[in-house]
């Protein structure tokens, strides 16, 4: 696992991702400030928000680009035909390049976090709760990229359906809100919105609520102290595990 983690990382080197990460977290920074300061009340609030959502942003797409396009690498070099030829079992090369990833991951959640520092939120408690979830979702979408890369072998195409995944992961909570503000309504609307009902609610289970993840409030107001703001850790071990295992299956059934 150790010259799996030191390949990964002097491939992330090589391709300048943290240079480059860190170049246009800085511009986003700086825009954030400035949008912020145009804002005519709450200008440090308002460009907290901004920075933020931009910086999440930005670490996940970046993650995401670099974990599907190194898989591509692996597969047009047939390098992973002489990995998994070695004494290995899927697992556990399924969990050395999660590792790997979670390296990167960890080592990129720094350029935000410290982003954050400098603008000195109101609530520090805030920060340490949103940095701790800016890591999990991180790590959480390590193992998603690499399940779907996995399994689709093609970069372009694996880069946007886990885009896909992960926006629907962060907008199913919206959507839940709406469908259940309305219930009364679909109920009485006929067949069809019944099951469309039904097939939302049955996608929420299948897809991890990435909006509770990263919540701006967290950094102006601090957390509520309830359990519903540290329900995003049980969901990162849960679908990590999921994704990984899941990820395991698919190259066992697999022949190279």
């Amino acid at each position: 696992m150790r010259a799996t983690l030191r390949y990964v990382l002097l491939t992330a080197l090589r391709d300048r991702l943290f240079a480059v990460l860190a170049t246009l977290a800085t511009g986003l920074f700086v825009a954030a400030w400035v949008l912020g300061s145009a804002t005519l009340v709450e200008h440090e609030a308002a460009s907290i928000v901004l920075a933020a959502g931009a910086l999440r942003a930005l670490i996940v797409l970046g993650l995401v680009v670099f974990i599907c396009f190194h898989v591509q690498r692996l597969f047009d070099s047939r390098e992973i035909e002489a990995l998994l030829a070695r004494p290995m079992r899927r697992g556990q090369f399924v969990l050395a390049y999660w590792l790997a990833g979670a390296a990167v991951a960890c080592l990129l959640a720094v350029i935000p976090i410290a982003g954050l520092f400098l603008l000195s939120p109101p609530s520090l408690a805030g920060l340490a709760v949103w940095s701790a979830s800016l890591i999990l979702e991180s790590l959480l979408v390590v193992a998603l990229a690499l399940t779907i890369s996995l399994a689709m072998g093609s970069a372009v195409a694996a880069t946007l359906a886990t885009l896909a995944v992960y926006a629907l992961g962060r907008e199913i909570g919206f959507l839940l809100a709406i469908t259940g503000s309305q219930s009364g309504a679909l109920q009485s609307s006929g067949a069809a919105a019944a099951w469309s009902d039904t097939l939302l609610q049955g996608l929420a289970l299948l897809v991890a609520r990435l909006d509770m993840f990263g919540q701006s409030a967290w950094l102006l107001y601090g957390p509520a102290g309830g359990i519903g703001d540290y329900w995003f850790a049980a969901q990162a071990v849960v679908y990590t595990g999921l994704l990984l295992v899941l990820a395991s299956v698919d190259l066992r059934r697999r022949r190279f």
